[in-house]
């Protein structure tokens, strides 16, 4: 039976665990939650160094059931259902010298760590942090993946795991790579002979991995390489 969504303004933040969490296409600095019924409209707090509103790129729940935000130009914000503890810009870019994109992917590896589209891998503590410096540990991961110093690929706009806990890092102009934590393995996706721009990476429910692009279509990743979608 369908049901009308109902959207309601009283900011009611909640962790709930079956609820689903979206970008907030039309308003900057908001998300939604929806409960099954309603559909909550949400404004986060000001960070400490930036008002709200921000751009609110990608959402995340991890493990434990936390939330994750990816934002522009404030950085990535865990909220715990009580607390919002943030991981500035600033420092998830720092290897660029500064703001970049935005936090445009979030991912927790097979070990534990977090990854939000740069060259390091954070390892997150699990309560509240009396200081921003005791949130996290930061560690050089996979630094620009090609092995390059003078690559372009410390920053990618999505990531995501297959069946295995392998990484997949889908970059804008330069084809996807694969991590398995040891080794990176590099995949071209191109047309017509060249390279076409990415935009996201994705597994759905069978395990299959599958691309968005700019201008290109849907792409499948077929177990060797990734094929162009056709209905």
């Amino acid at each position: 039976r369908f049901v009308p969504l109902a959207a309601v303004t009283s900011n009611d933040w909640k962790l709930l665990p079956d609820d689903l969490w979206f970008r907030h296409t039309a308003i900057a600095g908001c998300i939604y939650r929806f409960d099954g019924v309603f559909l909550h409209d949400l404004s986060f707090p000001d960070h400490p160094e930036f008002e709200n509103p921000f751009e609110i790129y990608s959402t995340y729940k991890d493990k434990e059931g936390n939330m994750w935000f990816g934002s522009n130009p404030v950085g990535v914000c865990r909220y715990n259902g009580t607390t919002f503890d943030w991981i500035t810009e600033r420092d998830v870019t720092e290897l660029h010298g500064g703001p970049a994109n935005g936090v445009r992917s979030i991912i927790e590896d097979k070990d534990g760590f977090f990854w939000f589209n740069s060259a390091y891998r954070y390892k997150v503590f699990d309560s509240s942090p009396a200081t921003a410096s005791m949130l996290y540990e930061r560690q050089k991961s996979i630094d620009s993946l090609d092995g390059n110093e003078n690559g372009n690929l410390d920053e990618y706009l999505s990531i995501a795991k297959d069946t295995d806990n392998n990484l997949w890092i889908a970059t804008y102009r330069n084809g996807v790579w694969q991590y398995d934590g040891r080794r990176v393995r590099h995949y071209s996706v191109q047309e017509n002979g060249e390279d076409i721009n990415l935009f996201f990476i994705f597994r759905d429910n069978h395990g299959d991995l599958w691309l968005g692009t700019h201008q290109n279509g849907a792409w499948k990743f077929n177990g060797k390489i990734f094929e162009k979608f056709v209905m």
